[in-house]
This record gives structure tokens, C-alpha cells and sequence, in this order.
């Protein structure tokens, strides 16, 4: 009897029972529920916002990582993900100006894109910041290695259309003839004599493309600096049917920085006039703010000198000859 009874309830577990409509079958003892619901949560605006600013300070780290592709690839995200917050733009500049220096030409150039982006869309930025970076500049123009000198001028074209670059005239000129190959010295010492201190040659470059885009850049730097610029006609001196002089510019406020510069109120330096330049470093204490001074500068010092290295280009003929050309025509407008 006790086999058989055992037999049957054996069977149970294998018969399948017939249901109801509408009814479910009986849950097991051991039977876990694992259905679940899923619910939004909406974060506070603080909270995303120090989210991205961690965010930020991640990718600036990642500016100093010492393989050159993720340097690369943290350039380009900042660059296509720019920030509206302008007070982020400080800790960006400080930290990708630096890459103007780095030994992958795929970075720098990453970084022009960059400063190119952030003088887009955030007019004056790159004003406002432009010792720092002029700084840099000036230290890939004398760069021990070639390839980095020769990317120099490319983020000068970028200060010269996005910022006021009038006083750091008389550096970027004496870096230009190191960065050429070109002396300021007269006598026949002058290919070993350096005009800046901490350098003991003149650098020069080789590659004609470099010194195309040499060429362009200073083309660029002379027109914007020994030439004033004359208003222009057009909607904004146009006021109700009332025409504005173009020259009423000239007795506003000025909306340059340091406006009251040109007048040396606080500055003890040199008389052009009447001070014997033989040496050249009594140069670096000048203001150049006034454009009779950068004129008086070029011609004093720089003007005859740069016609003569320039003139020899010329003779390479193609694109070194045309630009070289552009340059004297400049010069010798003033």
C-alpha cells in the first residue's frame, strides 16, 4: 500500500492540470518575483553643473598624458565641445597653450584649431590672454627643434586677426629675423652673434614651405602694426539719415587696453632721438602702443636691414620670391 501511494504522488508532479478560463496556475513555495518597474530621476541643475566641471578638469589632465595620441584626442573633444561658461576658458588656455611646444606637429596643430574655436566664439578671449600666449610663441620661434619653429607663425596668424599684438612689436620682430636666419648685426661677426639674450646662433630655416608661411605671417604682422586703421563708411556712422564722420573714432573713448600707454606717464625710457641704439636689448623696455613709435622703431632699426635679407628671397623666385615681394612693398609704404 505504501508503494503505491508513494507512485501516485510521484505522478502528480508530472500531470498537468487543467485550468479555468481566466485563471493562473498556483505559484510554487520557492517561486521569487523578478519583475521591477523603472522610474526617472531628474538631477538638480548644481549637480550637472559640477559634473561637467569635473568633467573639464579630467580632460585638462589630460592634457600633460605623456603618449601624444590621447594629448591629441583631449584637444580635439575640447575643442568640438566648448563650453558657454566663459570663466572655463581661463583654465583652458593655461592648459593647452603649453602644446604649442609639444613634439607631435599632429598636437599643435590640434591646438591652433582650438585657438582658432575659442577666438570664434568668445571675442577678446585670446586679448585678453595674449601675454601668456605671445609668450609661447616666441618660445616656438627660438625652439631648439625645426619642426616646432616652423608651426610658430601659424598661431601668430591667429593672435594677429584675434587680438591687439602693437606691444609686443619689437619681440616679435627681433624673433622673426632669429626664426629667418636674417642679423641686425652690421659687421662681419654677425652670422655667430645673436640679438637675444639666452641664444648663442641665429636658428634660420631650411623647408620653403616654412618659409612661405613665414613670409605670410609677417606680411600680416607689418600691415597690422605699422599702419593705422582708417574708418570705414558704412551702417554704423549712419544714425537716422545722419552721416557720421569716419574719423569721430578718433575722439571717443578708445576701446583698446592701456590707452593712455603712448603717453609713457609711467614708464622711464629711452629717448629715440637723442639715445645711441648700438645696443639692441635697450629696445625691450620701450612702449609700442602709439604707431609714430613702432614707425620710428622699424625705421631706426629693423626697416633697412629686413629689405636686404628680404631681397635676397626674392631671388629664389616662386612663392618665397612673391612673398618676400609683399613684404618689401609693405615696408617701403611707410
Amino acid at each position: 500500500m505504501g508503494s503505491k501511494r508513494k507512485q501516485k504522488e510521484k505522478q502528480k508532479d508530472f500531470k498537468k492540470t487543467k485550468l479555468k478560463v481566466g485563471k493562473t496556475s498556483q505559484k510554487a513555495d520557492n517561486y521569487t518575483d523578478t519583475s521591477f518597474k523603472s522610474k526617472k530621476i531628474s538631477l538638480p541643475g548644481q549637480s550637472i553643473t559640477h559634473a561637467h566641471s569635473k568633467d573639464l578638469q579630467h580632460q585638462l589632465s589630460l592634457t600633460k598624458h605623456h603618449s601624444p595620441t590621447a594629448r591629441k584626442e583631449v584637444v580635439i573633444s575640447l575643442t568640438q565641445n566648448l563650453p558657454s561658461n566663459p570663466s572655463s576658458y581661463k583654465k583652458i588656455i593655461s592648459s593647452v597653450t603649453p602644446l604649442m611646444l609639444d613634439e607631435s606637429k599632429q598636437v599643435r596643430f590640434e591646438v591652433l584649431n582650438l585657438l582658432k574655436e575659442c577666438g570664434k566664439k568668445q571675442p577678446g578671449l585670446l586679448d585678453l590672454h595674449k601675454r601668456t600666449i605671445i609668450l609661447f610663441i616666441v618660445s616656438a620661434m627660438t625652439n631648439i627643434q625645426f619642426d616646432i619653429r616652423n608651426t610658430s607663425t601659424k598661431f601668430l596668424d591667429v593672435m594677429i586677426e584675434y587680438a591687439d599684438v602693437k606691444l609686443y612689436f619689437v619681440k616679435i620682430l627681433k624673433n622673426v629675423f632669429i626664426l629667418m636666419g636674417w642679423s641686425l648685426q652690421t659687421d662681419s661677426k654677425s652670422k655667430s652673434v645673436s640679438i637675444t639674450s639666452g641664444s648663442s646662433i641665429l636658428l634660420g630655416t631650411n623647408t620653403k614651405k616654412a618659409r612661405v608661411d613665414h613670409l605670410i605671417a609677417l606680411a600680416k604682422f607689418l600691415q597690422a602694426t605699422l599702419f593705422e586703421k582708417e574708418g570705414e563708411i558704412d551702417d554704423e556712422y549712419v544714425s537716422d539719415g545722419i552721416l557720421t564722420h569716419p574719423q569721430s573714432y578718433k575722439y571717443l573713448i578708445p576701446n583698446t587696453p592701456q590707452a593712455y600707454a603712448p603717453l609713457k606717464l609711467f614708464v622711464n625710457e629711452m629717448n629715440i632721438k637723442d639715445e645711441d641704439f648700438g645696443d639692441l636689448q635697450n629696445l625691450d623696455t620701450l612702449t609700442t602702443e602709439d604707431l609714430s613709435t613702432r614707425v620710428n622703431v622699424m625705421n631706426t632699426f629693423f626697416k633697412e636691414k629686413m629689405i636686404v635679407s628680404l631681397s635676397n628671397l626674392v631671388k629664389e623666385g616662386s612663392a618665397v620670391g612673391r612673398e618676400a615681394t609683399k613684404c618689401i612693398q609693405i615696408l617701403e609704404k611707410i
